[in-house]
């Protein structure tokens, strides 16, 4: 018998359509969120690569923040047979313990694992880049499945590294950046 995973995503494993291409078994989906965490653009992606601009696409991490801030995004099950396909897309990532809670029953506390992002150079989002765009689309796709709600705290616990002015910020959240 094979061991059950319950597996914390925050990126664009939220979207139902790209968590199913690579663990088509993934059940018991539903909406989550953690603590102490909070989600950056600011890393080289290992698979997902811009051709005109003949780079990797600028890809999420989760990283500390304060102790009271709450990041979102999903968890489901999966078996150890379907691990190694997750492992493969997620080679950028370490596979680390987390606690995380029902985005919407915070009592309840759940042991998962979330992948946390190896040691790397800081790496700036695309501008203009329609792989890049596509990326952050998908990421917000899969969070409008959970509601409108999610979606905005998905965007307020989500930030680019070296980016901080508004108007940029704005224009990347449009889609015209």
């Amino acid at each position: 018998m094979s061991n059950t995973y319950k597996i914390f995503a925050y990126g664009s494993l939220i979207s139902q359509s790209s968590l199913k291409k690579t663990v088509p078994e993934a059940r018991n989906i539903f909406p989550a969120a953690t603590h102490g965490l909070k989600r950056v653009f600011n890393l080289a992606s290992t698979y997902r690569f811009d051709e005109q601009q003949q780079a990797p696409v600028c890809v999420l991490s989760a990283e500390a923040d304060a102790a009271d801030s709450v990041m979102n995004g999903i968890c489901f099950e999966m078996d150890e047979i379907s691990l190694d396909n997750l492992l493969r897309r997620e080679s950028g990532y370490d596979f680390v313990r987390i606690q995380a809670h029902h985005y919407h029953d915070r009592k309840d506390i759940l042991e998962a694992y979330y992948f946390r992002a190896k040691p790397a150079k800081p790496y700036r989002y695309l501008a203009n880049s329609d792989a890049q765009r596509h990326y952050l689309r998908l990421c917000l796709s899969g969070s409008a499945e959970f509601g409108t709600s999610f979606v905005e705290d998905f965007k307020r616990s989500t930030s680019f590294w070296g980016i901080d002015c508004e108007q940029t910020l704005s224009a990347i959240w449009q889609g015209d950046y």
